[in-house]
């Protein structure tokens, strides 16, 4: 049986995907990097881009949350029904 996550897209990731919410189906060990490089296949280069190729590290300007917890770890193992949103981080004065 096939697993899946959904996926929330904010700010400027809503605009280049053109939707709020997908979902994705997943195979079992799939990690945030293997979602990274499927949603840059299937929009482009900007969600290749997330993570920093000097640190391996999630970047700074982006926000992955996983079912309500922030993460920096693209090895991050998803399993199925995880909720993922991604976004930029935003702050106020």
């Amino acid at each position: 049986m096939a697993e899946h996550v959904r996926i929330m897209f904010a700010a400027m990731f809503r605009e280049i995907t053109g939707v709020r919410e997908i979902t994705e189906e997943i195979a079992f060990g799939f990690t945030i990097r293997d979602v990274l490089s499927k949603l840059a296949r299937k929009y482009g280069k900007d969600f290749k881009d997330i993570i920093n190729p000097e640190t391996g590290q999630i970047d700074f300007g982006t926000l992955i949350i996983v079912n309500g917890k922030s993460i920096r770890r693209p090895d991050l193992k998803l399993r199925d029904n995880d909720f993922v949103m991604i976004t930029v981080p935003f702050g106020g004065g």
